[in-house]
């Protein structure tokens, strides 16, 4: 998938109306900085937008590229692609609940709908490395050891871990310590920060709020939640209570931050910030007891009063 990402962008002519098939955060990061090159640009998807991902905020995305004018076709996925005489790709597709198949032209259609482990030609037929049905190594994730106990693998090619490039790189060094340095520490898949490039961005750390939910049961979670627009975004009367955090809170220890989930411009940024907290285990009153710098986004973390629980309305006014 990422090679057909490096040839788009590598394109010597204009993609000119622009079919993005897939709905990971690699789709919709393409089809924002297309839509933002100037280009007509669909999304097809086949049923949810950011699968694992919290559901929530990802249909606060999915809104906000649509009211930046990119067009969602969906659930669907193309069952064919016939080049024309006049060089335009005609794209037949299937329409949830059935139906006569539609179509539509396009000058270039893009797929990114997901990563396949190119790993079948690592080993030997005599090493039998337990694998998953896309070719990704299981491991256990404590110790980095596929099933056979001297063969280690890190990186994309692990089942269950997220595909990003950090992660990577801190697993691969971590191991490398632990097999060579007498290190003990090992890699915390669970609280790595993640963002999604898009117009507007999202960033999350920690659980879902229903994978919270599913692991500790209703009772024992706080989600702490406030809409708010940033100070720099008043002044062009954009984004008017359109942002929003999340944070999800373990009640059974102290209020543990477990989660934590920001779309807003410059959320990266925040977040970067934020997983340090998450390292050593900040629970909700740490956050209520830093001051916040004042007037940034950053400082909506530490302003958080109103719970999901309590029903009442999380839209702040004023500043």
């Amino acid at each position: 998938m990422l090679s057909q990402v490096m040839i788009f962008f590598s394109l010597d002519h204009e993609p000119g109306k622009t079919l993005i098939v897939g709905a990971s955060y690699i789709a919709l990061e393409c089809a924002g900085i297309v839509h933002q090159l100037g280009y007509d640009v669909s999304v097809m998807y086949r049923s949810i937008l950011l699968r694992g991902f919290d559901p929530q905020i990802a249909d606060m995305v999915g809104d906000s590229l649509k009211e930046e004018g990119i067009k969602f076709i969906g659930p669907s996925v193309p069952t064919s692609i016939e080049k024309q005489p006049d060089g335009k790709l005609r794209v037949m597709y299937s329409v949830d609940g059935g139906g006569q198949d539609q179509y539509q032209d396009f000058d270039t259609v893009l797929f990114a709908t997901g990563r396949k482990a190119d790993t079948q030609k690592l080993f030997s037929d005599q090493v039998k490395i337990e694998s998953n049905k896309d070719g990704k190594i299981i491991t256990n994730l404590q110790t980095e050891q596929s099933s056979v106990p001297n063969i280690y693998a890190v990186g994309d090619c692990v089942a269950g871990v997220p595909e990003l490039t950090p992660i990577a790189i801190r697993s691969g060094v971590l191991l490398a310590r632990r097999l060579f340095s007498n290190s003990k520490i090992l890699m915390n898949y669970r609280n790595c920060a993640t963002t999604v490039f898009t117009p507007i961005e999202y960033s999350a750390i920690g659980l879902t709020e229903q994978a919270a939910i599913d692991e500790y049961g209703a009772d024992n979670i706080e989600v702490y939640h406030s809409f708010f627009q940033p100070l720099e975004q008043t002044i062009p009367h954009r984004l008017e209570n359109k942002c929003y955090l999340k944070m999800i809170c373990l009640k059974s220890e102290n209020e543990k931050v477990i989660g934590f989930h920001l779309f807003s411009p410059h959320a990266s940024e925040v977040a970067q910030g934020v997983s340090v907290a998450f390292t050593c285990g900040a629970t909700k009153f740490d956050f209520d007891n830093t001051v916040g710098i004042h007037p940034t986004i950053a400082e909506e973390m530490n302003l958080l009063k109103i719970t999901k629980r309590s029903g009442k309305d999380p839209t702040k006014t004023g500043c």
